[in-house]
């Protein structure tokens, strides 16, 4: 015992994060940084070239190797690794390392149910430290597995995001902010765009990304489709709309939490008992598709209520997702994890 806590009186843990999912690393690290943590990123490797044939596959096979000897050089320098997707722990096992888990959705919701990638997923999370889910609807997949896994969700700086352009002009806009496939329930997001594209005297224009499987379905539908954005643009997309929609899978993630930060109102339909009953999103009285897109053509005339709801979104975001208590609680956990 006395000799864990002589190593726990050693400062701060030194933690490398290993690859991001939808920049939650980033958000993190550039809280740490203002606090001078020694956290430092290291970005999972991508063959952004064709892998096949003997050539490809050798050149694949070095730049693997010169990947994990990076990753072994970082680790040797640091206390801890903070992996991000269960899916890399079949890279990081390599290195021993004691580490810990952020499972990000598709890593635990599928992939943990696929013969291929079951065995990497479990023994990733059963050897972690500790464990970490983004998502409320995660735990039912993780608990089985990992009862001590603690829910870390998303992060958000409010006063990093850009603000809207004044005196923009045009139709007002209804921002689908999610990629058209089934984890996100495309199916559920275009009844929803039929709906509002059916509305009587439509004043309001249906615009979302030009991304997913279901991406030309939803053009079909009607969508005006706009093309895939760095994430500052994106934002600046959002910021710019008169009303975000969300999912339909009934959670929010990193764009939904984006788009109450923005202060642009969110409308989606959540799972009921994943959040807190006065979470200000337009749910109310929604049991149907038909229903959520009435409320939204009904806030659109509504400048007033329109603010109101941004502004209220806004202030939810700083009171829950703060990426400074987000850090204290990563603290904690890094120092239990390195003893």
């Amino acid at each position: 015992m006395a000799g864990a806590e002589a190593k726990g009186d050693q400062g701060e843990t030194r933690v490398v994060h290993v690859n991001d999912c939808a920049f939650y690393a980033q958000r993190i690290l550039a809280t740490a940084s203002k606090d001078g943590l020694p956290w430092s990123y290291y970005p999972r490797a991508v063959a952004n070239y064709p892998v096949a044939g003997l050539v490809g596959r050798a050149r694949f096979a070095v730049d693997g190797a010169l990947w994990l000897a990076g990753l072994v050089r970082r680790a040797i320098t640091s206390d801890l690794l903070h992996v991000h997707s269960g899916s890399v722990t079949q890279h990081t096992r390599f290195v021993p390392k004691k580490y810990v888990l952020t499972l990000h959705g598709t890593d635990i919701r599928t992939l943990q149910y696929q013969e291929r990638w079951r065995k990497v997923i479990l023994d990733g999370v059963r050897n972690a430290e500790a464990v970490m889910y983004t998502t409320p609807d995660l735990r039912e997949h993780i608990l089985p597995h990992r009862p001590d896994a603690v829910y870390l969700p998303v992060s958000i700086d409010v006063g990093g995001l850009p603000t809207s352009t004044a005196g923009r002009e045009g139709r007002a806009r209804v921002f689908f902010v999610s990629r058209w496939d089934e984890s996100k329930n495309a199916e559920g997001q275009m009844e929803l765009a039929r709906e509002l594209l059916k509305i009587e005297g439509r004043t309001f224009d249906v615009v979302g990304l030009d991304w997913g499987p279901q991406a030309a379905d939803a053009e079909r539908a009607g969508v005006r489709l706009v093309p895939r954005m760095s994430h500052p643009e994106y934002l600046d997309y959002i910021v710019n709309s008169d009303a975000a929609i969300g999912q339909s899978a009934g959670i929010l993630a990193a764009s939904e939490l984006e788009a109450m930060a923005l202060g642009v109102p969110l409308f989606i339909t959540l799972t009921p008992g994943f959040y807190p009953p006065d979470i200000p999103v337009g749910q109310e009285g929604c049991e149907s598709p038909r229903a959520m897109a009435e409320l939204i053509a009904a806030e659109l005339s509504d400048s007033e209520s329109l603010r109101s709801r941004g502004v209220a979104g806004k202030r939810w975001i700083t009171a829950h997702h703060d990426p400074a208590a987000t850090v204290e609680r990563l603290r904690t956990i890094y120092a239990a994890a390195r003893l």
